[in-house]
This record gives C-alpha cells, sequence and structure tokens, in this order.
C-alpha cells in the first residue's frame, strides 16, 4: 500500500517537473509570423517607440534568444510587422469592370488596413522587405495600374506616388498626439498666434480647423488627383501610339 503511494508521489512529481519544460518547448516553437504579430500587439499598446527584443520577450513570455532564433535583430523584426500588416490587406473581390474603381479601392483598403495598426505607416514606412505578402501588395497595385493602362515603366513610378501617398496621409494622421478633436483645438489654437501675422494671406485659422483635419476628406481628394494624373498619363500614351505627342 505505501510502495504505491510513493509510486504515485514520485509520479506526480515527475509531471510537474516535465510541465515547465514541456510549455518551455512549445513556446519555443513558434514562427516569425507569430513573433511578428505579438509585436504588433506590443506596438498597439506601447507604440513603436516602446517595442524593444526585451519588452517583446517579456509581453511573450519567453527568454530572448528564443526571438533572436527567428528574427536577428530589430530591423529584421521590422521588417515581419510590415509584411504581416500588408498581408492583412484584402487582395480579391477587385472584378469592376472600370479598371479605376478597383485600383481606387485597393488604394483604400492599403490606408484601411495601416490605420488598423498604431503606428503602422512608420513601420510599413521604413521597410525596403522582399517578403512574399508586401511583393503581393505590390505587384495588385502594378496590375491594376496596368490594367487602367499604364505601361509597366509608367506604373512602377506611378506605384510609387500612390504608396507614398498612402503613407503620408496616414502618418499624419497617427501622428496627431491626442485624439482627433483634442489635437485640432490644440493644434489650431498654436497656428492662431502665427496666422494672425500680416505674412499669412492665404492660411488662416478657421480654414485649418475646417479642412486641415479633416483626413478622409483630404485622402479621397489627393485620391481623386492620382486617379486623374494616371488618366492623363494613359492619355498621353495613347496619344504617343498614333503619333499626336
Amino acid at each position: 500500500m505505501s510502495s504505491d503511494k510513493g509510486r504515485e508521489a514520485r509520479s506526480r512529481v515527475t509531471e510537474n517537473d516535465s510541465a515547465p519544460k514541456r510549455r518551455r518547448r512549445k513556446k519555443e516553437r513558434l514562427t516569425v509570423r507569430q513573433i511578428a504579430e505579438a509585436a504588433l500587439t506590443l506596438v498597439n499598446r506601447e507604440g513603436l517607440d516602446g517595442l524593444t527584443m526585451r519588452a517583446l520577450a517579456d509581453a511573450m513570455d519567453v527568454q530572448a534568444p528564443v526571438i533572436y532564433r527567428h528574427v536577428a535583430d530589430k530591423r529584421q523584426l521590422l521588417d515581419e510587422m510590415a509584411d504581416a500588416i500588408v498581408a492583412a490587406v484584402p487582395l480579391g473581390g477587385l472584378d469592376d469592370e472600370d479598371a479605376y474603381v478597383n485600383l481606387a479601392e485597393f488604394v483604400r483598403r492599403l490606408r484601411r488596413t495601416l490605420l488598423m495598426y498604431r503606428d503602422g505607416a512608420r513601420i510599413v514606412g521604413g521597410s525596403y522587405s522582399a517578403k512574399h505578402s508586401t511583393l503581393r501588395g505590390a505587384e495588385t497595385l502594378m496590375a491594376l495600374l496596368v490594367k487602367a493602362g499604364l505601361d509597366r515603366d509608367r506604373a512602377l513610378w506611378a506605384m510609387t506616388t500612390v504608396l507614398s501617398f498612402i503613407l503620408g496621409e496616414t502618418l499624419e494622421q497617427q501622428g496627431l498626439p491626442d485624439e482627433p478633436g483634442e489635437a485640432t483645438a490644440a493644434i489650431t489654437a498654436s497656428l492662431g498666434e502665427v496666422l494672425s501675422s500680416p505674412d499669412f494671406r492665404h492660411l488662416d485659422t478657421e480654414l485649418m480647423a475646417r479642412r486641415f483635419f479633416d483626413f478622409d476628406g483630404r485622402f479621397e481628394f489627393g485620391l481623386a488627383m492620382i486617379l486623374a494624373g494616371v488618366r492623363e498619363q494613359v492619355a498621353g500614351t495613347d496619344r504617343e501610339k498614333i503619333g499626336l505627342a
């Protein structure tokens, strides 16, 4: 009887001793994408400036070397985070007969996705990674521009123009120091002191308060300008083909 109790006790001790090891092994079987997603969650809570490899390891409840086995440094981590963000952009359903409708929709999707992640524009804008999701997004945008009528050379430059526009507008919006309403009031008040000078004839506080912080409106305005530019480029190409340019 006592022997049976002893075996049961040793069995429980063995199980308890091995449980942490099993948990550690499970944690160490991480993927790069899991690490990137955890980093994005940390940034959403602390901001990009609060992201360090040590803070990420603590947040994931692993030792730092576990992360370093998958990503060499913070630069690679940021590239993986950028790829994870772009991977979240929906690519399907761009099947309208009007190529410009599809192009505008995809541009809007890119912006919406960036806005889903705190400091999303800073993360994606600083990345030059040759990752599958990032290049798949670029391929989709290129295909839409070619379908709109641009040759590949012009489509490539148009793509960089579009991406710079999206990143810039999103960076402006995500760079507000406070909630939009509070930031607008504070920034407008500080602008008023400067714009009251006679040096400024076209800028005024009322205009800035009414229009500058309308991020949705100014994005749509800029998008319309870009689409008009694409149409002009396509028309120029067509004129060249028939010898009118």
